[in-house]
């Protein structure tokens, strides 16, 4: 196991916080892809946009001038530290470096499960591909978690639809049960496939 597999699996995730740094639905934000890449090692910007371009392309886009904000937040948030490098003939470059922060907060962040299903299509992806990119332990772990909870979820739906008498309100909870065990089958692939 490498270094950095071997110090995220020795980590408490849970004793980061990236919360005060993102609103909840800024979740579905790119800072912890960010910081996933910046443990494969130091980059600047625009090398950081190719490698997520390059990478994770097909399932998260992130503009240019949203990665320098980005970048920024995290390096407020003392998550990345940043270092100007000079360059012959060319203007000076930032090189940004996670910091032992930014490595917590990543594997917190890695091996949470996904609290809302909408944002299962981004996170899950970007989570299956760094357990894989990095040849890290525990995404079975991550994938029983996230199962339990969305049964937990459909088990709240069952019940809801069962006390229901609105027509278009059950469907609409029909719809939310159906999505959520799709979704458990589709883990369950994740598995299979890795």
């Amino acid at each position: 196991m490498c270094m950095l597999c071997s110090a995220i699996h020795r980590l408490n995730i849970h004793s980061v916080s990236m919360d005060g740094l993102m609103s909840k639905e800024s979740w579905v934000s790119a800072q912890p892809v960010l910081l996933g890449l910046l443990t494969l090692g130091p980059r600047h910007p625009y090398e950081l946009h190719q490698e997520l371009e390059r990478e994770l392309g097909r399932v998260w886009h992130v503009g240019l001038s949203h990665l320098y904000a980005y970048l920024k937040q995290l390096a407020e948030a003392g998550l990345v530290t940043v270092d100007t490098e000079a360059q012959p003939n060319r203007p000076a470059r930032n090189v940004y470096h996670i910091t032992p922060a930014g490595r917590e907060a990543f594997a917190k962040w890695l091996y949470r499960p996904i609290q809302h299903v909408r944002h299962i299509r981004l996170e899950f992806l970007a989570r299956l591909y760094f357990f894989r990119r990095l040849s890290l332990p525990g995404l079975e772990q991550l994938v029983s978690d996230q199962k339990a909870l969305l049964q937990s979820r459909v088990e709240s739906l069952n019940r809801a639809i069962g006390e229901t008498e609105d027509g278009y309100w059950r469907l609409v909870l029909e719809f939310r049960r159906g999505e959520m065990e799709a979704v458990m089958r589709w883990l369950d692939l994740c598995l299979q496939t890795s």
